[in-house]
């Protein structure tokens, strides 16, 4: 796994990571402020066994022993001596802690409460019943003395801070807490999105190459024509690179007629083949855009032209094709809308009509580009883009899917269309400036790998 791929992958998602972590911590903090505190007194005891016939000498006492003495600090029977009620019985069980230390015969018991004098109170009082069950229970007659004898080596201390709430190690482990929620979270999401998120993903899997590499704008959608911003934005530089990169397909013999198509709708196709086409006129090419798009046609909302009669109406006959282009601008660019909306868009793109169109504009025109519907839910794309010299696909980044492009790429190579190349479509500028080298200042240049003939 790449370190820097993870490092970028942070700092794209650093707003979410803040947030986790200002959640965790204040999380932290309220739970410290609203738990009740709680404090502990320990006390230290040794069970010892009866004084031996030598001065001064005890009877060994096996650990074994010492263990199942341990057990009796939390057992019903001693607590019962304690405190009286069915409620502090069980309670007092729960906040008792009793372990045997180790390498060493010493018994430590803690007792724990939400008040520092009750607990010293409860560890006292239970150190004494501790001592005097322990030696009943090792007397052989109730008359004779006891086997056991147990010593208080320490005594419990008045609790001067409580163990629990800790709000600095509250805050800490809030803060670890939310930090690996969050990071795991910006892997586990990259790990399972399979949208497009690089050119070099994207010509990997289309193999071919990515010819333009469009930056997201936020007022595209209000001003989706580059010719609109006098070609001072990212935006018009990157088609502008785009146009560029298409003089280097197949030198020997440069396409005429190029379909602009995706695999799904919203995915900046018709923007892109308008776009595209301005460009080339730009140029000084006398460039013709077809709309066709039949089911939902967006290029005369975006020229601010008459659509209603257009190719559906040449292909049907009821209009003429001189008849149905417009010009646009001042720009050598001409429009062909689609028309009115057909019950059978599929067939009419296919039909011997639409060649007989397609023949009669590259006879006439430099360049032919045609807006096509969306791969996957039109046929029509691919048969127009068979009957052309190939086809643009255009991906939009985080959105597009893999498997969706392994499919429009197989649909392409049923009907033998040829991909010229793709389109990495509405790119965020920090990916732009972080893994395609655009800059703030909209100076042209070529960014994009150029791609050889075939």
């Amino acid at each position: 796994m790449d370190p820097v791929y993870f490092l970028r992958l942070l700092c794209r998602n650093w707003m979410f990571i803040l947030i986790s972590l200002v959640i965790g911590v204040t999380s932290a903090v309220l739970v410290a402020v609203n738990t009740p505190p709680k404090y502990s007194a320990m006390i230290t005891m040794m069970p010892k066994g009866a004084k031996a016939n030598s001065p001064g000498l005890y009877q060994p006492i096996s650990l074994q022993q010492v263990k199942s003495y341990a057990n009796l600090l939390s057992s019903r029977r001693l607590i019962e001596q304690i405190v009286d009620t069915e409620a502090e019985i069980g309670a007092l069980q729960q906040n008792i802690t009793a372990q045997v230390l180790p390498d060493s015969l010493l018994v430590q018991a803690t007792v724990t409460d939400g008040d520092a004098a009750r607990a010293k109170h409860l560890a006292d009082v239970l150190g004494l019943r501790f001592t005097e069950m322990v030696e009943e229970m090792e007397r052989q007659t109730p008359s004779s003395p006891s086997g056991v004898t147990v010593l208080v080596v320490d005594r419990p201390g008045m609790p001067t801070q409580p163990i629990s709430p800790r709000p600095p190690v509250n805050v800490a482990f809030g803060a670890l807490i939310a930090l690996f929620v969050s990071i795991g979270s910006v892997f586990l999401r990259d790990r399972l999105d399979t949208t497009i998120k690089s050119s070099d993903l994207l010509q990997q899997l289309s193999q071919r190459y990515t010819l333009g590499i469009i930056p997201y704008e936020k007022d595209a959608r209000r001003r989706p024509l580059i010719a609109r911003d006098m070609g001072s934005s990212l935006r018009s530089e990157a088609y502008h690179s785009l146009r560029a990169n298409l003089q280097f397909i197949d030198i020997d013999r440069p396409p005429k007629a190029l379909v602009v198509t995706s695999c799904l709708s919203s995915e900046g196709r018709s923007s892109t083949a308008s776009n595209l086409a301005i460009a080339l006129a730009q140029d000084g090419r006398r460039v013709i855009l077809i709309d066709g798009d039949l089911r939902h046609t967006r290029v005369p909302d975006f020229f601010g032209i008459e659509g209603a009669v257009g190719l559906t109406d040449v292909l049907i006959g009821k209009a003429q094709l001189g008849d149905a282009i417009q010009r646009w601008g001042e720009l050598d660019l001409h429009i062909l809308p689609s028309g009115q909306i057909p019950p059978n868009p599929s067939e009419l793109l296919g039909s011997h009509s639409m060649g007989r169109v397609l023949k009669e504009l590259m006879k006439s025109y430099d360049m032919v580009i045609i807006d096509a519907p969306p791969l996957l839910n039109d046929t029509g794309a691919a048969t127009l883009s068979a009957a052309c010299d190939g086809a643009i696909l255009v991906v939009r980044y985080g959105k597009t899917r893999q498997e969706h492009v392994t499919r429009a790429k197989e649909l392409l190579s049923s009907v033998e269309a040829r991909v010229v190349g793709t389109v990495l479509n509405a790119v965020p500028a920090r990916a732009c400036r972080h893994d395609y080298g655009y800059s703030d200042v909209a100076e042209p240049k070529t960014e994009v790998r150029v791609p050889v003939s075939g």
